[in-house]
């Protein structure tokens, strides 16, 4: 994956669409859905921008500014959707779209654009290993900028040129480059370009093999970038020095950094790369403290976000090294299963490298188990592989292999011809990368000896410092500070430890009532205006979707229940026999209600029941529910039974669900309650009264009394009534609020 986190920062134009403000912040985390917005916004027409500064009204201009795009713009979307593009691995359409950029600024003379564009397809040349095409590029792009362009475009060009003297192995020239970068951010207190800098830098002795080296400059990175949110340069900078830890054998400092490279890209939040890093986590947990059991746990984690993703190409890897870990620990039945896995995965994808790892795993397995026959045919076969891809390092493992089997099978003779290809491999390739180094570091040995003692001098010098003002503040306060000090912090620290547990206590209790144990209204109201939000956001989203002819069926059911024999429980039976009553219903209630729904206790008799509508299949049914589990509570006394239940869903109006606060929905559910009620009187049984309000968009009938309103709307047709019994008894003139006249 080709992250261009160092590319040139886009200059923001005003006003930003929306769609193009989230394609920034999705850049790296979600790359494909970044591709997705700018090409959305692209579907729309360009508008001379004299067209929206003319335009003589603001509700015009807005709505062309929806609709349209200027020339900025146009340019922007191209940027960021190369830039997303190869994020994603899709470096062919990304060199197209920034050739589109890049035609735009020409076209319109826009020079600071166009150097912008250049330098993001100099990044793309990059990233496809075409260092000469690169330099062209940036060549270019600093003909265009002058005095006057932004700062932060000097600052890319500079690490862009300098990351392209690496990749043309001009090492020296590269170092010097960088080296001046820093030193230019550490005078400006530009910490972020001193940490890209660094991290370039690490880059530069990695290639000239100085481990040493680079590791302190990839750890001075993530010093300097401390808790700025550069995941990526973190994520990058932690992960290779976890790499480098493990190559110089220290296991600790390589799961530590490991550990941080997997948090910061899942603060990244970029799926993809979450899963690499775990799976290097595992590797390094399995290599650095030989715990092939942690190991497995990071890549069961991968596995599982990786079969979500469908990403066959991690999975496979996955597997090879989930078998591993279980050829480690000695579990030889599942090592077998997902070492055929990974072999059958990869010789299904044609990867040819990894299948060989997978039967020289197989091989060892079949060792262990003391099949030297099947051990034979797996490494043949991976020897046969290695030999057509002319890998050389697989080659080495190969014939190391052949030469430990023919050895424990007592024959010299195959074992020494063995010994003789692997050494010979061995020495080839020991040769070119001695080579290959020589080339790149002679002329700079001596100089990266003196910094390496410069560095660690540095080092000496700073834990002295350090020991020095330890041992002084130690001297001066050990005697009198200390056990005060620790005094102070036990006593707080239990002090704070029971203020929490009571606190926690006390938050608990005030959510329950205490009389049924159940949710009470202030859970209720905790939880309602995040629950109705969540509503109102579905009913908009059915609303503004035009292809959907169906009916809003996404509600949640309200339902105020009024039970009669709990108004006055404790003047009828007695504190002692209605608080044992009460305590009895609410375990009993809380195994009856849905799975999915909620019951409140609001006191003087009221319970609130929530469900979501894709929970119910009736509303009469759930109704009959409700009834029968309060009929069949087992008691010893005789119980009022007749409920009365009003019901409402939420949002009540779906085409214009923010009409109706929480306040004035509550006021209508008291409303059908009411009815309820006065149905339940007349019949001298249970009754149910639910309001609807017809699918129309008279959301501005409701403004004023909300209980007049809603009167009103229901004698006019525009509420729909739904009750158990006749809705004509219903007398509504007499439920509204009558008002004391002054006199």
């Amino acid at each position: 994956m080709s992250h261009l986190a160092g590319a040139p920062v886009l200059s923001p134009y005003q006003p930003e669409p929306v769609e193009l403000q989230r394609a920034r912040q999705l850049m790296l985390s979600r790359p494909n859905e970044c591709v997705a917005l700018t090409h959305f916004f692209l579907q729309r027409k360009e508008i001379d921008p004299a067209q929206l500064v003319n335009s003589r009204q603001d509700f015009d201009h807005q709505e062309m500014a929806k609709h349209y795009r200027t020339r900025e713009q146009s340019q922007a979307a191209w940027q960021i959707q190369a830039l997303c593009q190869a994020n994603d691995g899709s470096l062919v359409p990304a060199d197209a779209s920034i050739n589109r950029a890049i035609m735009l600024a020409k076209q319109y003379r826009q020079t600071d654009i166009a150097a912008t564009s250049l330098m993001i397809k100099a990044k793309l040349a990059l990233a496809k290993k075409s260092p000469e095409q690169a330099k062209q590029l940036l060549d270019e792009a600093a003909k265009l900028l002058t005095d006057k362009s932004p700062s932060n475009l000097q600052e890319a060009l500079s690490l862009l040129q300098a990351s392209t003297l690496l990749h043309q192995h001009r090492v020296d020239d590269a170092r010097l480059a960088f080296e001046q970068i820093r030193i230019q951010a550490q005078e400006d207190n530009q910490q972020v370009q001193q940490a890209w800098a660094n991290y370039l830098l690490a880059e530069y002795y990695q290639l000239l093999q100085q481990d040493e080296l680079a590791l302190s400059h990839y750890v001075e990175t993530l010093n300097l970038l401390g808790k700025r949110r550069q995941y990526y340069l973190k994520a990058m900078a932690a992960e290779k020095a976890a790499n480098i830890n493990v190559a110089l054998g220290s296991g600790e400092q390589a799961i530590h950094y490991a550990n941080l490279a997997t948090s910061e890209f899942e603060l990244l939040g970029n799926p993809s790369l979450l899963i690499s890093s775990l799976l290097n986590l595992g590797r390094v947990t399995r290599t650095g403290s030989h715990d092939a059991s942690l190991a497995l746990v990071y890549f069961f984690n991968a596995l599982d976000l990786a079969k979500i993703l469908a990403d066959t190409h991690h999975i496979s890897q996955l597997y090879l090294e989930i078998g591993h870990s279980y050829r480690v620990l000695k579990i030889e039945a599942e090592a077998f299963h997902y070492l055929s896995l990974a072999r059958a995965s990869f010789e299904r994808n044609h990867d040819s490298p990894r299948q060989v790892d997978a039967l020289l795993q197989l091989g060892q397995l079949y060792m262990t188990q003391q099949e030297d026959g099947l051990a034979l045919i797996q490494f043949k076969q991976a020897l046969a592989l290695a030999e057509q891809q002319k890998d050389v390092p697989r080659l080495i493992e190969c014939h190391r292999l052949l030469a430990q089997l023919f050895e424990s099978a007592n024959n010299p003779t195959q074992a020494l011809e063995h010994h003789k290809a692997y050494h010979d491999y061995y020495a080839r390739a020991s040769q070119i990368n001695r080579l290959l180094t020589q080339s790149l570091v002679q002329d700079s040995e001596q100089q990266l000896q003196q910094e390496r003692e410069l560095a660690a001098l540095r080092q000496t010098n700073q834990q002295a410092q350090q020991e020095k003002q330890r041992f002084t503040a130690l001297a001066a306060g050990l005697t009198l500070i200390v056990p005060l000090l620790l005094y102070g912090w036990l006593r707080n620290h239990a002090r704070n430890r029971r203020l929490q547990h009571n606190n926690l206590e006390l938050q608990h209790s005030l959510l329950l009532e205490s009389r049924t144990g159940l949710p009470n209204w202030r859970q209720l109201m905790q939880r309602l205006p995040q629950e109705m939000a969540k509503s109102q956001l579905r009913s908009e989203q059915w609303y503004l979707d035009e292809a959907e002819a169906q009916p809003f069926n996404d509600k949640i059911y309200y339902l105020l229940l009024h039970v009669p024999f709990m108004v006055d429980l404790s003047e009828r039976l007695g504190l002692m026999h209605a608080s044992a009553l009460q305590k009895e219903l609410g375990a009993y209630l809380k195994g009856r209600i849905h799975p999915k729904a909620r019951l409140y206790d609001l006191r003087e008799g009221q319970f609130i029941y929530v469900i979501s509508q894709r929970q119910v299949n009736s509303l009469q049914h759930t109704i009959t529910s409700l009834e029968n589990m309060f009929a069949e509570f087992p008691s010893p006394f005789k119980l009022d039974q007749r409920l009365a239940i009003g019901i409402i869903g939420h949002p009540f109006l779906p085409k214009a669900p923010h009409a109706l606060d929480d306040m004035r929905l509550g006021d209508i559910l008291y409303l059908a309650m009411a009815a309820a009620h006065q149905l339940a009187n007349q019949t001298d049984s249970r009754a149910w009264v639910e309001l609807l309000a017809v699918d129309c968009q008279q959301a501005a009938f409701f403004n004023g009394d909300i209980r007049h309103c809603c009167i009103q709307a229901i004698l006019k047709g525009l509420v729909k009534v739904n009750s158990s019994h006749n809705k004509q008894h219903i007398d509504w003139h007499a439920l509204a609020p009558d008002r004391v006249m002054s006199i």
